[in-house]
Parts: structure tokens; sequence; C-alpha cells
């Protein structure tokens, strides 16, 4: 089973699990999981994959 603890950004560190954890103190966007985590704010690569967890999680 794989870890939700690996980094989804790389370049900011970013977990799985942090990013779950930020929707669940009220991050209610894309922009305020960005905004708390940071994740995106490296090269960018990662992004689309930012977005479907957001959406992913948001939509449940």
């Amino acid at each position: 089973m794989e870890s939700l603890n690996k980094n989804v950004c790389n370049c900011k560190k970013v977990s799985f699990d942090k990013i779950e954890d930020s929707i669940k103190n009220g991050a209610d966007s894309f922009e305020k999981v960005v905004e708390e985590t940071k994740a995106t704010k490296g090269c960018g690569r990662c992004k689309s994959y930012v977005e479907d967890i957001v959406k992913s999680k948001l939509n449940k």
C-alpha cells in the first residue's frame, strides 16, 4: 500500500496528508489549500495533481 505521507509537491515538501489536513481545517478551495500549504509554489509541476486531490476531497 502506498504511503499517503509521500510528497505531492516535492519542491515545498507537501504531503497528501498535509493537503487533506488543510481541507479538514477549513480550506475550501484550491487557492486556500495552496495558500496554507504552499503546494505548487515551486516549479508548479504538481498543480494538476493538487487540483485533483482538492476536487476529490471537496466533492465528498
